[in-house]
């Protein structure tokens, strides 16, 4: 495992027990059997420190020899043409939710981030395209049903239904 890995993993891990603590200054439930605020970030946060402690668990237990997989470069490199366009799609989501919808914008921006790098890689990028297109599809509904209809947090919804009775 690289050490550039392992570097970044402890400084994520340090950032999630600095978050953790900072959710004991959210407010208390106010009502019984109410969670209360800090529930969600805390159950996030857990599930983080689970992964973040099991990479570094991985890398302690790997033998020095074996770190590196064959052929792999032991250097770290970031594609920052790749990152900038993340960010200014992220940025662009977040501006753009509000006057577009959550509905467009959410599989607008799921499509820019599956669609190249599932055509990248394939020897048929036309079904790569579907199968970007119908992940995106997938994920913007599961988004919309998960915290739109289950949790009733109000989204930006242009065309689909603010509630549904059941």
């Amino acid at each position: 495992m690289r050490a550039s890995v392992v570097a970044a993993t402890v400084i994520i891990l340090g950032w999630f027990l600095f978050m953790s603590y900072e959710t004991t200054n959210m407010m208390p439930p106010i009502l019984p059997g109410y969670p209360g605020d800090s529930f969600f970030p805390r159950l996030v946060l857990l599930f983080g420190l689970v992964c973040a402690v099991t990479i570094l668990i991985k890398a302690a237990l790997t033998p020095r020899g074996a770190q590196l997989a064959a052929g792999e470069n032991p250097s770290f490199s970031l594609h920052w043409l790749e990152f900038l366009n993340v960010c200014v799609l992220v940025i662009a989501y977040g501006l753009l939710l509000e006057p577009i919808g959550f509905e467009i914008t959410t599989f607008v921006l799921m499509l820019a981030l599956l669609g190249p790098r599932m055509v990248a890689g394939s020897d048929h990028p036309f079904r790569s395209l579907g199968y970007a297109f119908a992940l995106s599809l997938a994920t913007a509904l599961i988004t919309y049903v998960g915290f739109g209809l289950l949790l009733r947090i109000p989204l930006p919804l242009l065309f689909l239904p603010r509630y549904i009775q059941y």
